[in-house]
């Protein structure tokens, strides 16, 4: 009874998971779309397409963070929680939060944001920060543990397993 009940789950949560990839993917070519339109190659479009192209890299990483998520739920769906499928997404992931993590780091430096860097701003507007890329940053770091953590538990079934 359980099983049913954590499956319809995990089935829900890959429901999400493409709506979600859909809207990443739609997003995705929306910009390409505006971005390629003929323009004069002036200072401020080399900017406007560099910011573009930080963007597509960031929005295509998320992307590929959502598509990770929904294998590892059909994984746990079809063959269990414990294989090595898993761990090659948890790396995927984290792979793609550090690659997000550059973004930032480069459109913080290439758009001279340092200037009115702000570690943290309580305002009239609310709380503003501009440290966002030590959240992906951490992220990557707390995943990457995970997927070594998640690898030595899969080693040690896999052992018990042929004990038995």
């Amino acid at each position: 009874m359980k099983e049913n009940k954590y499956n319809s789950m995990a089935r829900l949560l890959i429901v999400v998971l493409n709506v979600l990839i859909a809207f990443g993917v739609l997003t995705f070519i929306s910009l390409i779309a505006s971005t390629v339109a003929p323009g004069d190659i002036g200072e401020s479009n080399r900017k406007y397409i560099v910011n573009c192209i930080l963007f597509l890299i960031g929005t295509s990483s998320l992307v590929f963070i959502l598509y990770c998520l929904r294998k590892i739920l059909k994984s746990v769906i079809k063959a269990g929680p414990f294989n090595m499928s898993i761990v090659k997404n948890l790396k995927n992931i984290a792979l793609s939060c550090f690659v997000i993590t550059a973004c930032y780091l480069v459109n913080f430096f290439y758009n001279n944001q340092f200037k009115s860097f702000s570690l943290i701003e309580i305002g009239p507007k609310g709380i503003q920060t501009d440290t966002e890329f030590l959240i992906f940053f951490f992220a990557g770091c707390f995943v990457l543990i995970l997927a070594e953590i998640y690898k030595q538990a899969v080693e040690v079934k896999e052992e018990n397993d042929f004990t038995v």
